[in-house]
């Protein structure tokens, strides 16, 4: 994993992750930079590598890549 770019900002806001093929889940962005994310999610077994993250409610989207995962919880690099 490489060095975080950007300091990171606590956010716990409601947002969404949508995968290629349409799948959904609810998340909450734990907190955010310039660089990525650190979501709550606990469906973060099932997220595909890559996907769509929006801020709850109608934010733009950012296409995410996942970089690391923990129970409960993953760290996305926004692409």
């Amino acid at each position: 994993m490489s060095a975080r770019h950007g300091k990171r900002v606590p956010l716990d806001r409601p947002g969404r992750v949508v995968a290629d093929e349409g799948a959904q889940h609810a998340c909450i962005v734990r907190d955010i930079s310039a660089a990525g994310a650190r979501l709550l999610l606990p469906e973060a077994g099932h997220v595909p590598e890559t996907f769509t993250l929006s801020l709850d409610p109608g934010g733009d989207p950012w296409t995410c890549r996942v970089v690391w995962r923990s129970l409960g919880e993953i760290g996305v690099r926004f692409n």
